[in-house]
């Protein structure tokens, strides 16, 4: 993810954050990045990346080299353009310590699937325990990477002019990231543009927002390639590139402006997903809405799971604008009360949305949910009738994912994540003792008990693998981009195949008929609802929705609820009779849609490109003024060899060769102006900030010279972020001018305060939430008068400071375009 409005943010940012304060170190409100632990970095090296890693994590990091690879070539050929310098990618085992990164300024929620930070290019990615996940967003994020530097260039005097003059829309490089780490198309982005489309709530183009800035983007560039080949997306880049004008780029390759390619666009759309009205139906048709985004003004209400009863229903639901859990009767779809609050306290900073997983007790007494909870993730038992958590259980794993009670209540099965890893684990309430049923380095999600307790189903990457792997076996040339269903016996650990097809299965969920497993599949282009019969080996869906279905949950009597994306929004709904034979459909095998787009009127073809119009390439007709002249903005020519033969990078036993991580400061930012005059002297005013690669490290300098170094702003700021407490400790020097009378001389003159001094700060976050912070200053203040006779400033008085501080920080506060709009600080 990478926006350029947000690049453009950054240099005020940086320029407030070094401005004169009383103290350069003060943080103010904000919430906190926490390293709960301490982590040892290496980085391993390939032809054209530097992968970073903290310790147990190689796993991760080979892979990540060796897609990263692969992704470049097919970006490299997409955009036609070779990269001129090494990418830097950071990885971490897990979403809570990537939110710990100090490579951005800003707060890293749940969300943030990954981010490119632009001026030195550096890719940071978690594993959050899929393998296909973690191959998309190093492909879509190195896609950033490749596109910077092409349309950018190299240099951060380039990138700033270049940002100046032509900000990129969010649409078309986020858009772009999708288009190449989709490889064009794929089932999500087709099922949100079908529901834009029939919903009519597609914008134009530039009026894209949201995630329609990812999808819709997607959509107008996988448009473009089916309209006028693959190669018109590197045609584009190279114009919008010489044109300096996203625009003129559009024009010079298309022949089209924005307004008519959008006009063009829709009724693509509109062709393509109109028909499907008649052919499928909403999720409305087949079963009763639990929940309505529209009237509650909110975008999710998912992880739904029944009672055993079937009464009553706990999800989860943004309509707080913070994650809850609620508790909802299923009988009128009014919901009774609110279980939980999330998203607000250190023991449930965050509830996991993107990979959620409610379970009830056999009793319908508990709730088990997963959280991250302060230094780690935990699983907590929930009483229903208190609306209180009654017991946390902790384990040494990077992140727990899907609990789900056993049909007994003793035991609760779940996902954990350790040392690039994801498995499936089984823990004992009475005793706490934690059982791994999976150990392997397939992602393995998703886990549901058999009624009779003696089986889990779930799902996997592992392909034809029902044991472990050879000791060389490699993830990366592994076909690890489908899942399918698993069935493991708890008795001889022994791993049966359910499914085997070229679609994607997910979320696994026994029902109450011991030989009936239902899950969700997008066989037929659409993730729908599927009943496969164990004994029989047979299977068919039961839903056919034009937007598909996820999460379904049982009762015990063999109602179904499931969650919906539909009309802009998620929703549940509930379908009484699984079972009916009226909804037995046989499943197809359609892909996701995609229209022929080569198929226009007379009058569009006649602008189908820009040679056709007779438009001339920018070099022929640009103005100077857009042309870079200065040294400074070019990329500089490389004595050292930039990238690496295999010789460089491969060890003698086949493995990378791993290097330890050493501090290195270089340049974030520079920005400085000078000037001279013989009247007022030098004048200058500079801006630098330096880091090492991971951010760990930080050097601030600002400048604000006039004449000498007596009249000068200084600030110099060194801040150590490593450990839980972050150390800062700045100096500083700020001069004040001002016209007052003087009493000694009886008349009106000049004064100059020289205000001086050192700043040592310590702050302890004790979560994302709050903080306590200490700081001492040592403040000088020196008076001095303009002396009219000698023509300078001559000393009149000095007052000398100790300052201590002592602060609690609270900040919950969540953020609109035009302000806070919830929480407290």
């Amino acid at each position: 993810m990478i926006t350029f409005r947000k690049m453009l943010f950054y240099i005020p940012v940086l320029l407030v954050m070094l401005a004169p304060l009383h103290s350069p170190l003060a943080w103010g409100f904000g919430k906190n990045k926490v390293q709960y632990q301490s982590m040892d970095w290496s980085y391993i090296q390939s032809e054209h990346f530097d992968v970073y890693f903290s310790e147990n994590s190689y796993k991760i990091a080979q892979f990540v080299a060796e897609t990263a690879e692969e992704a470049y070539l097919e970006i490299s050929k997409s955009y036609n353009y070779n990269l001129r310098e090494r990418v830097t990618i950071i990885t971490y085992p897990s979403h809570n310590a990537f939110e710990s990164t100090n490579v951005t300024f800003s707060t890293v929620e749940e969300g943030v699937g990954g981010f490119t930070e632009f001026f030195k290019n550096r890719i940071v990615i978690p594993y959050e325990g899929s393998y296909e996940q973690l191959r998309h967003v190093t492909h879509h994020e190195l896609s950033h990477a490749v596109m910077l530097e092409m349309i950018y260039g190299g240099g951060m005097g380039s990138i700033l002019a270049s940002l100046s003059r032509m900000p990129m829309p969010t649409w078309f490089v986020e858009g772009l990231a999708e288009y190449e780490s989709r490889h064009g198309w794929d089932t999500d982005s087709d099922l949100y543009m079908r529901d834009a489309t029939i919903n009519n709530y597609v914008p134009s183009i530039n009026e894209l927002g949201g995630f329609l800035n990812y999808k819709g983007g997607q959509s107008v560039l996988y448009y473009i390639s089916q309209r006028y080949g693959e190669e018109k997306i590197a045609e584009l880049l190279h114009r919008i590139k010489t044109a300096r004008d996203v625009e003129r780029g559009f024009k010079l390759a298309l022949g089209l402006d924005i307004e008519e390619l959008s006009r063009r666009w829709h009724k693509w759309l509109q062709s393509n997903y109109w028909p499907t009205v008649a052919e499928m139906q909403d999720p409305s048709d087949v079963a009763k809405q639990l929940t309505n985004h529209r009237k509650d003004k909110n975008f999710i209400n998912n992880s739904p799971a029944l009672s055993p009863q079937g009464d009553r229903l706990a999800f989860l639901s943004d309509r707080s604008d913070y994650f809850d859990i609620y508790l909802l009767s299923v009988v009128d779809g009014k919901i009774k009360k609110k279980l939980l609050s999330g998203e607000t306290s250190a023991k449930f900073e965050e509830l996991h949305w993107l990979r959620p997983g409610l379970s009830w007790s056999p009793d319908g007494k508990f709730l088990v949910f997963a959280s991250k909870a302060g230094k780690s993730d935990a699983l907590h038992i929930l009483d229903v009738a208190e609306a209180e958590v009654i017991r946390t259980l902790r384990y040494d794993l990077d992140g727990i994912f899907s609990p789900v009670y056993s049909p007994d209540g003793s035991r609760i099965a779940f996902v954990g994540m350790k040392n690039g890893q994801s498995d499936i684990y089984s823990l004992t309430l009475e005793s706490g003792d934690l059982e791994q049923i999976t150990d392997d380095i397939f992602s393995d999600l998703d886990p549901s008990w058999s009624p009779d307790g003696r089986y889990i189903a779930f799902i996997s990457d592992r392909g034809g693998y029902l044991n472990k792997p050879p000791e060389d076996f490699r993830m990366s040339v592994h076909d690890y981009h489908q899942t399918d269903v698993y069935m493991i016996n708890l008795a001889t650990s022994t791993i049966q195949r359910i499914t085997n097809s070229p679609a994607n299965e997910r979320t696994p969920e026994w029902s109450p008929r011991e030989n009936i497993l239902s899950y969700i599949s997008d066989r037929d282009g659409v993730y729908n609802l599927y009943l496969h019969d164990l004994v029989i080996d047979q299977y068919y869906a039961i839903t056919n929705l034009l937007t598909g279905c996820f999460q379904p949950t049982w009762s015990k009597e063999g109602g179904l609820a499931f969650a919906s994306f539909f009309d802009g929004g998620y929703d549940i709904f509930y379908l009484r009779d699984p079972f009916d034979p009226s909804l037995r459909r046989e499943p197809g095998e359609a892909k996701p849609q995609q229209a022929d787009a080569s198929e226009d009127t007379e009058e569009e073809k006649k602008s189908e490109t820009a040679e056709k119009l007779g438009l001339q390439t920018p070099s022929e007709n640009a103005p100077m003024s857009r042309i870079i002249f200065d040294d400074r903005f070019k990329v500089p020519e490389k004595k050292e060899k930039v990238f690496l033969d295999s010789s460089d990078y491969i060890a003698d036993n086949g493995k990378y060769k791993v290097n330890d991580y050493k501090i290195r400061f270089s340049p974030d930012i520079v920005f400085a102006t000078a000037g001279y005059s013989t009247f007022f002297g030098l004048q200058a005013m500079g801006l630098m900030l330096f880091s090492d690669v991971l951010g760990n490290h930080q050097i601030y300098v600002g400048l604000d010279i006039y004449s000498d170094l007596e009249n000068a702003n200084v600030d110099l700021v060194y801040l150590y972020l490593p450990k839980r407490i972050n150390f800062g400790i700045g100096a500083h020097h700020y001069a004040y001018f001002f016209y007052l009378y003087n009493k000694a001389a009886g008349e009106y003159t000049y004064f100059r305060d020289r205000y001086f001094g050192i700043t040592l700060q310590a702050d302890y976050p004790f979560s994302r939430y709050s903080r306590l912070e200490g700081s001492l200053d040592f403040i000088g203040i020196d008076r001095e008068t303009y002396d009219w006779f000698f023509a300078e400033y001559r000393y009149q008085e000095k007052r000398r400071v100790f300052m201590p501080g002592l602060a609690y920080v609270h900040d919950t506060i969540l953020w609109g375009s035009t302000g806070p709009i919830n929480g407290t600080r």
